[in-house]
Order: structure tokens, then sequence, then C-alpha cells
């Protein structure tokens, strides 16, 4: 073998084993055949809805079946659904706390899509949780400080 070639075929190997970690079949707690199911379920219960609430709910149940990236979408979906539910957004907050920064763009994104004062008690969810992600794992306390006292400004 070439001086080339070991360096060339552990570079492969390394970037092989990176492709089928990230392409990997989503695999719930209760087994790949159970979450699809899940998934299915919670994807006829969204479709079937007939409140907006309900909806709301039946999208927050599908994103908790979902990886994160998925999941972010259907936790917009369902904050558009239901956009002063406080719980939507704590169920956001406990579904994404494993990637914050995820959590952060989805929190921003809600605060951005309406008049903060339309639903303070969501409103209020979201910017606590901003400032726990600021003063936890993204360490900003600048921004922490400026969320509390968002916050403390809604009453």
């Amino acid at each position: 073998m070439e001086d080339w070639s070991i360096p060339l075929v552990v570079a492969t190997a390394v970037f092989l084993a990176f492709l089928l970690w990230r392409m990997r079949p989503f695999i719930g707690e209760r087994g790949a055949g159970a979450g699809r199911e899940a998934l299915r379920e919670a994807k006829t219960r969204i479709e079937a809805a007939k409140t907006e609430p309900e909806r709301a709910t039946a999208l927050c149940d599908a994103a908790e079946l979902m990886r994160a990236g998925e999941a972010k979408g259907m936790y917009l979906r369902a904050m558009r659904a239901a956009p002063a539910s406080a719980q939507v957004v704590e169920r956001a907050v406990a579904g994404l706390a494993r990637r914050p920064r995820t959590l952060e763009s989805l929190l921003w994104r809600y605060l951005a899509s309406r008049p903060w004062t339309d639903s303070k008690e969501a409103t209020r969810a979201a910017l606590d949780a901003l400032r726990v992600l600021y003063e936890g794992p993204l360490k900003n306390t600048v921004r922490a400080k400026a969320m509390a006292h968002a916050r403390d400004a809604l009453g």
C-alpha cells in the first residue's frame, strides 16, 4: 500500500460512520415500529382536529416523537395554531431542552410573530425560557437580564 492510502481509508471509514450516524432511522423508546405508528397516529389527529387548541395539542404530540429539526417546525405550527397557549410554549421548551440553539431560534420566532400583549402568559413563558437559556447553556448574562426586564415590564 502507498503511504497516502492508509489515511484515505481511515478518513473514508470515519466519514461513512458519520453518515450512518446522521442518517440513522428514528428509534423511539418503544422501538422503531411503535415510534412510527405513534407518529402516524399523531399526524392523523392533526388532520382530524376540529379546533385550533386540539390541533396544537396534536402538533405538540407529534413533535415529541420527532428529531429536533423536524420537531421545531411542528412546535412552530402549534404556536401558530394556539398563539395564546402558554402550555404549547412550555411543551416546546421541554421538548427541545437538549437543543438550546434550536429552542432559542423557535422562541425568538414565536416572540416576533405577534404583539406580546395579545397573550401575556404565553409571552412570559417564552421570555422565562429564553432567560434560563441565556443564564445556562447559552451563557449570555446581558441577554438574560434583558429577558428578565422584558418579563417584568409585562407585569
